[in-house]
């Protein structure tokens, strides 16, 4: 047994019965179309060798169905084999018909004279881009107001293209000058719109800060309002609790009033009695400052100089 290595040369394809059958159906076919129609078969000819052409140039053409340079040089060559039996093909015909077309010639009387070009002004034709020329001048198939089609005059047809293009040079004129209105008023619009914007803006900042200084003085007039009404309310209590301890004060110097002259009432009381001196007329007080300065005090009634101005709580002790 033995093993191949390396490349190996690719079988080779071989044509099989369809192929041959096939090739003769198109040449019969070809046939045919020569005999029929060969500028058919000229034209497709000619679209062939072009094709060849192209691909001969670029080097492929799988859109043409040709797949290299080979190939399309098989094809040109065809197509020009093509073309040179469909030109002789149709050369007999043609020269079949030429001489009636010579009798037909010869049997029409040739005229005398060429009709001037003015003598076809006004009459119709086929279509625009034609040009009837003679000795120099030439008429011109333009379309009239109707929209015919009329020869006319190299003068008349130098006019209206010159009013088509004056017509169209106006046009564009006023286009540009519409389209630089256009251009202008949306700048003017766009520039009044950065205006308004910008205003806009300083309002708006304006607007912020003059509620933001409002808030600020409201806060401010809030924070005073309650410092004040704190301050109130502080001074309300420290009068009242001065005012408490006043009474207070007042309340403990009533109660301890009341309790030594309680005490001094027992004591009086309790005290025995005494015959009482006859008051010495001699000694006169004329307030407690005077009997304290005479040391006196305190002055008990039967005393000398005792007075009932003296003893103001009427309990018998005087200048306590």
């Amino acid at each position: 047994m033995t093993a191949s290595w390396g490349l190996q040369p690719a079988p080779k394809k071989t044509r099989g019965p369809r192929f041959w059958i096939a090739l003769a159906v198109a040449v019969v076919v070809l046939i045919l179309l020569l005999i029929a129609a060969p500028v058919v078969v000229a034209f497709l000819a000619v679209l062939a060798l072009v094709f060849a052409l192209v691909v001969l140039l670029i080097g492929r053409g799988r859109w043409a169905r040709i797949p290299h340079r080979k190939a399309a040089a098989g094809v040109a060559g065809g197509a020009l084999v093509l073309i040179v039996v469909a030109a002789s093909l149709t050369g007999p015909s043609e020269t079949a018909t030429t001489p009636a077309a010579d009798a037909a010639a010869q049997e029409t009387p040739a005229p005398s004279a060429e009709p001037e070009l003015a003598s076809f002004v006004g009459e119709a034709c086929e279509g625009d881009q034609l040009v009837m020329t003679q000795d120099g001048e030439s008429n011109y198939c333009d379309a009239n107001e109707g929209g015919s089609f009329v020869w006319v005059a190299a003068a008349d047809h130098e006019k209206s293209e010159a009013a088509v293009v004056a017509l169209a040079s106006q046009q564009a004129a006023d286009q540009a000058k519409a389209q630089k209105a256009a251009a202008a008023k949306a700048a003017a619009e766009a520039k009044q719109a950065a205006r308004d914007k910008a205003a806009a803006k300083v309002k708006a900042e304006k607007a912020a800060a003059a509620k933001k200084a409002a808030a600020a003085k409201k806060a401010a007039a809030e924070k005073k309002a309650v410092e004040q009404a704190q301050a109130k309310r502080a001074a309300q209590q420290e009068s009242a609790r001065k005012a408490q301890a006043a009474q207070a004060t007042r309340d403990a110097e009533r109660k301890a009033a009341e309790k030594a002259s309680a005490v001094r009432k027992q004591s009086y009381v309790a005290q025995p009695m005494v015959p009482q001196k006859p008051a010495s007329t001699s000694a006169y007080y004329k307030n407690c400052t005077a009997v304290r300065a005479a040391g006196a005090d305190p002055i008990h009634v039967g005393d000398p100089g005792y007075s009932r101005k003296l003893d103001r709580d009427g309990d018998g002790v005087g200048c306590e």
